[in-house]
């Protein structure tokens, strides 16, 4: 038969007019028509098969985060459909664009008790009904021809919001020949949103200038102590005055968050912080929206960071809360200490959670970039005025077409320009504080660097500074286990960088076999294993909030790093018993292959977590 005008020939062509190249999932019967269209549409797009649909969404999810790019899911019906959930789950909570594409059985056999109906007739589950919960858009699409009119919707639908949109496609619909196509598929893009009003600014402009007066423990110009101190100086100068617990140091704070990312805005921010003098804490899903090393970064927001980071933002006399929503785990505990004091929210439509009918609130809610941008230059005295801001230091834009080769670069090794720890430092027994130490030490400035959940998580967030022109992904949606495993593939394939990836055992067991994946497509993947033989944060909670005189969570030994290097041949995978062997291990350049390194720590060491230290 011919294959020029069946529904998935359109839905292809669409994709590759929106430049939405890459599909990441896992074939089977009620999506397999999908994957033969991408087969004979040919480069640039290309379908890249997971080990399971949670780690195709997860894939996507990193695909955006590195890149800014919106990347296709596909799947199966029946199980397939409903392996997709926690990966969709994550993409509606972290507001990452996405569009799902889900195989469902002959539509002419609804209702008739089909091999893995959803149809929602004959008593059986609705597909429709789920998904709709879970995305931002959902549509059963039943008449071939409707695809025309639904597909740019949905696309539309996950930008917008932003995230996860799905169609349900049934068999017969994929394979059905469309009556006629449009001459020209338009482009589908997110809504603009216009700037806010001139007087709103000017408000904003009039509060900062006041706050930013108020700065008391400095008085001198750019480059006093405050600033080359190192990255601690801020926090220590006003930590050790007086009592250290209340001296009002005045003065603007801004705390980022991770709109600022999605909306390639770092450069903004930075200018912004700059002419207003405002120190910065950033969320956990956001290190990487300001430099962790500059003498102004305060550290990260919520459980993972330090009470000194909440106090300096409650003794602020103004606070710019910059794309960020303060969710509980990125700074949910200062929402009622921000009621008190002006804030300015730069938010793109996205209002902080902050508490109901706030005093002194101030919402600009244009374009995010654009909004920190003409805050900064209205701030600036007139000689110093600036042209709208570009592109992102380090970063190129992203290409206004999203192909498949933008933002893309071959994989070569960043000079690493942190010093190395002296061979007597490098030695000795490995603890994770430890072992973090020597990754951030060898981190490449422009690497992807990808954080799983728990214990591991948590410190990996607390302790290691975001690549200065690189990407610091976590996800704090739904917070899943073993997310990273296909973030971090997904992280590599949209910008060819190299990527690391730090996760424990007990992530490890649940996706740990998107390794495979990795090595299927030769992908530039350092995979560290932080094993611990325990659910660590599950044991931990144990011994901190009950008796602690049993455990579920810890488990026989096993050897992580043994067992990868004897099943996949295509990954250079080994143990590192000492910090020593870590060190070597994380210098040796790529051969080509994704590596993986194990270490082992104590399960009972608590991590700097702070609701686990306020409870003892």
């Amino acid at each position: 038969m011919g294959h020029s005008s069946r529904t998935v020939d359109y839905v292809v062509g669409f994709l590759r007019e929106q430049g939405l190249h890459d599909v990441f999932g896992v074939d089977g019967a009620n999506i397999e028509d999908l994957y033969d269209a991408v087969a004979l549409a040919g480069a640039p797009l290309r379908a890249l098969v997971a080990k399971h649909e949670f780690s195709a969404a997860t894939m996507a999810d990193g695909y955006h985060r590195a890149a800014g790019r919106p990347a296709v899911v596909a799947a199966t019906s029946g199980a397939g459909a409903m392996n997709l959930v926690p990966g969709l789950a994550e993409l509606r909570a972290s507001q990452v664009p996405a569009l799902a594409l889900i195989g469902q059985p002959p539509a002419a056999l609804d209702g008739t008790g089909t091999f893995q109906e959803t149809s929602g007739l004959a008593g059986t589950m609705n597909a429709e009904r789920l998904f709709a919960e879970i995305g931002v858009f959902c549509a059963r699409v039943t008449e071939p021809d409707r695809i025309v009119e639904v597909l740019p919707r949905a696309l539309e639908a996950a930008l917008a919001a932003p995230g996860p949109a799905v169609l349900l496609l049934p068999k017969d619909v994929q394979q059905s020949v469309l009556g006629a196509w449009p001459e020209r598929i338009a482009r589908v893009g997110a809504p603009l949103r216009p700037l806010s009003a001139e007087p709103l600014r000017a408000e904003a402009v009039t509060v900062l200038t006041a706050a930013r007066a108020t700065w008391s423990l400095f008085a001198g110009e750019p480059g006093d102590e405050r600033r080359n101190g190192g990255p601690d100086a801020a926090t220590d100068a006003w930590k050790n005055t007086g009592d250290g617990a209340g001296h009002a140091a005045g003065g603007v704070v801004v705390l980022a968050g991770p709109g600022v990312i999605r909306a390639d805005a770092r450069a903004e921010l930075a200018a912004l912080c700059e002419v207003l003098d405002a120190d910065v804490a950033v969320a956990p899903d956001a290190k990487d929206a300001f430099d962790n090393t500059h003498p102004r970064c305060l550290g990260v927001l919520g459980p993972s960071g330090t009470p000194e980071t909440d106090r300096r933002v409650a003794q602020a006399s103004a606070v710019v809360v910059a794309g960020h929503r303060l969710p509980q785990m990125a700074g949910g505990s200062l929402r009622e200490q921000l009621g008190s004091v002006p804030v300015i929210s730069v938010d793109g439509g996205d209002p902080p959670l902050l508490p109901a009918g706030h005093p002194a609130l101030i919402r600009l809610t244009g374009p995010i970039a654009a909004e920190l941008d003409a805050l900064a230059r209205a701030l600036e005295p007139p000689a110093r005025r600036r042209e709208p801001s570009g592109a992102v230091p380090g970063r190129p834009p992203v290409a206004a077409d999203t192909t498949a080769g933008a933002g893309r670069r071959p994989y070569v090794p960043a000079q690493r320009q942190a010093p190395v720890a002296s061979a007597g430092q490098r030695t000795g027994a490995l603890d994770l504080p430890t072992a973090l130490d020597i990754l951030a030490r060898r981190l490449p400035e422009d690497a992807n660097l990808v954080v799983d959940a728990g214990n591991t998580g948590a410190t990996t967030v607390h302790r290691v500074p975001a690549p200065r022109r690189g990407r610091f992904i976590t996800a704090l949606g739904m917070g899943g286990m073993g997310h990273s495993f296909g973030a971090g593939i997904g992280a590599a394939l949209a910008t060819g960088a190299p990527t690391y990836v730090v996760a424990g055992d007990g992530a490890f067991y649940m996706h740990g076999m998107e390794i495979h994946t990795a090595a299927e497509l030769a992908l530039p993947v350092t995979f560290l294993i932080v094993n611990n033989n325990a659910h660590a944060m599950c044991h931990t909670r144990e011994q901190v909030f009950f008796t602690g005189d049993y455990t579920f969570n810890l488990f026989r030994p096993a050897h992580i790093g043994a067992g990868v290097a004897a099943l996949f041949p295509g990954v250079r995978a080994h143990h590192a018993t000492d910090a020593a062997e870590l060190d070597r291990a994380l210098a040796a350049p790529h051969d080509g292959r994704p590596v993986l390194i194990s270490i082992d720590v104590d399960p009972h060491q608590v991590p700097p977590f702070r609701p686990f230290h306020t409870n003892r």
